[in-house]
């Protein structure tokens, strides 16, 4: 498959141009105006930093998987191969749900509803603003083959 076209046409439209500016701002409410989560420290500090590994650990995952399958993990590249092995046959979007995952597991341990606010919309906007535009791209890439993967495997978990 010749595929030149990318899933977003502008570099920047990557997750990071969403999670950052969040995260930054989550965290300066939180500064400004401090909330808890009613979780023990010690056990909110451990858990939400294994929850953070496990995000990271499934971002790195996906990313050795595309990797292995000469497939970028940006969407401002062209996709020539529909992948669906590894995380990828659990989650549509396994980067994105490694990264959900490590900031709400950042929010436990520091024990903020503002980042777990921030988390959330975060989820929210990827959903939007990043997935749908690349489940769209793929869509057209693979057509029947996107579809039917698309049956099986859900879009988050």
């Amino acid at each position: 498959m010749n595929n030149t076209r990318a899933a977003h046409s502008h570099p920047w439209k990557i997750s990071d141009v969403v999670i950052f500016p969040l995260l930054l701002i989550g965290l300066a409410i939180e500064w400004l105006a401090p909330t808890a989560l009613g979780i023990p420290r010690s056990l909110g500090i451990t858990s939400g930093l294994l929850i953070a590994v496990g995000g990271f650990g499934l971002i790195h995952w996906s990313k050795k998987v595309l990797d292995a399958s000469d497939q970028p993990s940006l969407p401002a590249e062209p996709t020539t191969m529909l992948v669906t092995s590894g995380p990828f046959r659990y989650s549509r979007n396994p980067n994105y749900l490694g990264a959900a995952i490590a900031v709400f597991g950042g929010a436990i341990a520091i024990d903020s509803l503002w980042l777990v606010a921030t988390a959330t919309l975060t989820v929210l906007i990827l959903d939007r603003w990043m997935i749908g535009p690349e489940e769209r791209y793929l869509s057209d890439v693979f057509g029947e083959g996107y579809a039917e993967y698309r049956q099986k495997t859900r879009r988050w978990f």
